[in-house]
């Protein structure tokens, strides 16, 4: 362990001789982020504990998200964090990120990143929960999923933003389409499906560490999800499920470019 320091408040963070090149795992809020880190930790030299959050706390008061420069040179000061006579340690503290993928540099080989996501359904009746969680404006409190799915973005959500959007249906689907497009163009980044983690967990893993060169040593196990990050408890009836499935297939129509996504019910 280690502990970092740029020019504000220090955080502990792992580091390793084992690994040359950082790991970041991103998504849209509520796709299975930690559920991503938790994986990868229990099988290769990353590791979700302690992770760095890739966020305003700790990171906003000496890394611009919304400039190249500065973040380049903040990934790159994690590649060679400390060094002895004969080795160099690379921070293998997973990056966890919300921004999106087009902000970051990706022609400079500074990071590996696993972009995981989820169907639209899922993702906001988590997301709901999620928000009424909090006791500060993370985003609108609203009585339903659908409510929130059809409202603009407000409050602290909306520091991942490169634009403004309608919805946030709209901000969903405009996060999928920015790291597809991002990815056609660099080797680093592979896109993964929570349904196909969930479902063929060790297979999933496997294709992604193959894809991004890490290295397992040891086979792939689930993590406890007593490891997430967990909503306020809230129930929504069937009919309010059918009506937000119902508004998802027709809005998905005005985003062809969301190619990754199968929409599918699934249980939350």
């Amino acid at each position: 362990m280690v502990n970092y320091r740029i020019n504000g408040p220090s955080f502990v963070l792992s580091c390793s001789e084992k690994i040359k090149i950082p790991l970041m795992v991103s998504s849209h809020e509520r796709s299975g982020t930690h559920f991503m880190m938790n994986s990868i930790s229990k099988c290769t030299e990353y590791t979700a504990n302690p992770f760095l959050n890739f966020d305003y706390m700790p990171l906003g008061s000496f890394v611009n998200f919304f400039s190249r420069e500065s973040t380049n040179k903040f990934l790159f000061s994690l590649k060679e964090i400390s060094h002895n006579e004969s080795n160099i340690f690379c921070v293998n503290s997973i990056i966890k990120s919300h921004f999106p993928l087009s902000l970051l540099d990706h022609k400079k080989n500074l990071c590996k990143v696993v972009y995981i996501y989820r169907n639209p359904e899922e993702v906001f009746v988590s997301y709901w929960k999620f928000l009424h969680r909090w006791n500060w404006l993370e985003g609108p409190k609203l009585s339903s999923p659908l409510e929130l799915i059809k409202s603009n973005p407000k409050g602290q959500s909306q520091r991942y933003q490169i634009e403004n959007y309608i919805n946030y249906f709209e901000r969903w689907a405009s996060h999928i389409i920015n790291a597809e497009n991002t990815a056609r163009n660099s080797s680093n980044i592979v896109l993964v499906n929570y349904a196909e983690l969930k479902n063929n967990f060790e297979t999933t893993i496997e294709y992604i560490c193959d894809r991004l060169k890490i290295d397992i040593f040891q086979k792939p196990i689930k993590p406890n999800k007593e490891k997430y990050i967990y909503g306020k408890e809230m129930e929504i009836c069937d009919e309010e499920r059918k009506l937000i499935k119902n508004f998802i297939s027709e809005e998905i129509k005005n985003f062809p470019d969301v190619v990754v996504v199968k929409l599918v019910t699934i249980a939350v």
